[in-house]
């Protein structure tokens, strides 16, 4: 059976090589199955960074009135600026609004309180995702607000409603005009909660977060929900594709189930790397990350094997 996922998957390659007609398309699967965790992240924490900025914003409209409204003419906005906030533990740039007084530049707490890298905590997070997820745009950026003291009730709804509106394109985007050679599926943990996230990557390399869901790769149910909503979305699935994942069992039987032996799978490099590293003493687990990287990086077995020789 792994001899035959192994043929399949050289004449996949070989495939794809011969429409590209360039051996670049051999590193960009190097680079999607090496590096989407930090492209599935990044889908996580764009969104985090629309809340993030829609929280300031509020907040200054909290101070000064909506410009339709100004609560008194002392105040005046000043666009934005760039700056950088903790989302769970991880740093991100952001456009930090700008709010003069009569005494100069007034600063924002909700700002000063997220660069405190506890502050929009991972369980936050989770509980912002879960609410996204759900499809819950506007109540997410309310409670959101709500949890750093900004009121809702003493902004305009069109804060709320603009940056709702954006969630949800962002996560319920149309994807006809995508056409993934590559599709990675992963689970990523966010304060105790799982999602689901999926990145692709077409045949000129251009990786695009498809979406995420709540759940585990685990549970067979909420895999086929998240293939039936790409396919709502537009998303072309068909067995030419190639699907990497973490190995999760019940993603790999929903894919199964959809393909047959006609499936392409690899399994995910980075999660590969982790178990070989579990098996090794501490003082070993560097080296050995170390061998697999540069074999991974060879395209016969024997080089990978013997780079020295190859």
């Amino acid at each position: 059976m792994k001899t035959a996922n192994t043929v399949r998957r050289q004449n996949a390659m070989r495939g794809f090589r011969q429409i590209a007609g360039k051996e670049w398309l051999v590193d960009q699967m190097y680079q999607v199955i090496t590096e989407g965790k930090r492209g599935l992240d990044a889908c996580v924490m764009e969104m985090g960074k629309m809340l993030v900025e829609t929280i300031m914003c509020m907040e200054r409209e909290e101070i000064s009135g909506p410009d339709y409204h100004p609560l008194t003419p002392d105040f005046s906005k000043g666009g934005t600026q760039p700056g950088s906030v903790y989302i769970g533990d991880q740093k991100v740039k952001v456009r930090h609004p700008r709010l003069t007084g009569v005494h100069g530049e007034i600063d924002l707490k909700t700002y000063g309180k997220m660069k405190d890298k506890g502050a929009f905590s991972e369980e936050l997070l989770a509980k912002c995702l879960r609410g996204l997820s759900a499809q819950k745009y506007g109540e997410t950026v309310v409670e959101a607000a709500q949890a750093f003291g900004v009121s809702a009730s003493s902004v305009s709804r069109r804060i709320v409603e603009v940056t709702a509106q954006k969630l949800k394109e962002f996560k319920e985007r149309r994807l006809e005009d995508f056409h993934p050679f590559a599709i990675f599926l992963d689970t990523i943990h966010r304060g105790g909660e799982a999602f689901i996230v999926a990145l692709g990557i077409d045949m000129l390399g251009e990786k695009r977060p498809l979406g995420f869901w709540q759940g585990a790769t685990e549970n067979h149910d909420i895999c086929e929900a998240l293939f039936t909503e790409l396919e709502h979305r537009g998303l072309h699935l068909s067995h030419k594709i190639l699907w990497i994942t973490d190995g999760g069992s019940g993603v790999i039987k929903a894919l199964t189930d959809r393909f047959g032996k006609r499936l392409i799978h690899q399994r995910c490099t980075i999660h590969k790397s982790r178990n070989i590293q579990r098996h090794l003493a501490k003082k070993y687990r560097k080296e050995a990350h170390r061998r697999f990287a540069i074999a991974l990086k060879y395209r016969s077995f024997k080089r990978g094997l013997f780079p020295k020789y190859g």
